[in-house]
């Protein structure tokens, strides 16, 4: 079986580097694969328009994004296909999965949103994902067990803009200067935890759907 992690290029804060995402999903699939298993080199761009107006980053257009994913899991010579995620503004890889799976394909995205709400309940954190959205506590964390090299000393201010309506139209500028959550709860301890249950969630997912 065959796991392709799956990134972006975007700024991070200043406090986490720009791969943080790339580097969480080839960690999780890392974590997560078994003896004979293959893992693909990770795709370190995906869909992130909506930090365009925050300085530099690469982001895919939806089609060639979805072309390259699609070329990928159709060319590979193994049926069975493990997509790591690691970036949320990935959306549409949601509605690919579907489709690769429809005409044939068997393919299974995560981790899922149900893995995450369990890794931050795991963690610790009292706060929702859905307001730890980006360069905070949960990232932060993941990367002081996964490439504590790679964090800065600098932690920004908590800041965090539950409500979002007109997210999808205007990006994180209208939200946030480039961080949206609570770095300053981040700690290895809590990101061990946090990696432990996602480990565990992904790795039941695919073992009970490769029995079935």
């Amino acid at each position: 079986m065959r796991w392709l992690p799956i990134g972006s290029g975007e700024p991070h804060g200043g406090h986490l580097p720009d791969d943080t995402d790339t580097l969480i999903a080839t960690h999780l699939a890392q974590a997560c694969a078994g003896a004979t298993d293959t893992i693909l080199p990770a795709i370190p761009y995906g869909c992130s328009f909506e930090h365009r107006r925050l300085g530099h980053g690469v982001s895919l257009s939806v089609t060639t994004f979805a072309t390259l994913v699609r070329d990928v899991v159709e060319t590979s010579p193994d049926p069975l296909a493990r997509i790591i995620n690691g970036h949320g503004g990935n959306h549409v890889l949601s509605s690919l999965v579907q489709e690769l799976n429809a005409h044939g394909s068997r393919v299974l995205l995560l981790p899922t949103r149900e893995h995450w709400d369990q890794a931050n309940e795991v963690a610790g954190w009292t706060f929702r994902m859905h307001d730890d959205m980006h360069a905070g506590a949960v990232e932060r964390s993941l990367l002081l067990v996964w490439g504590p090299e790679r964090v800065s000393d600098r932690i920004l201010s908590d800041l965090t803009a539950p409500h979002r309506p007109l997210f999808s139209a205007e990006g994180m500028r209208r939200y946030a200067t480039g961080h949206s959550g609570f770095p300053n709860q981040a700690s290895g301890e809590a990101g061990q935890r946090a990696i432990q249950s996602l480990i565990d969630a992904v790795t039941g997912t695919v073992s009970s759907w490769v029995n079935e």
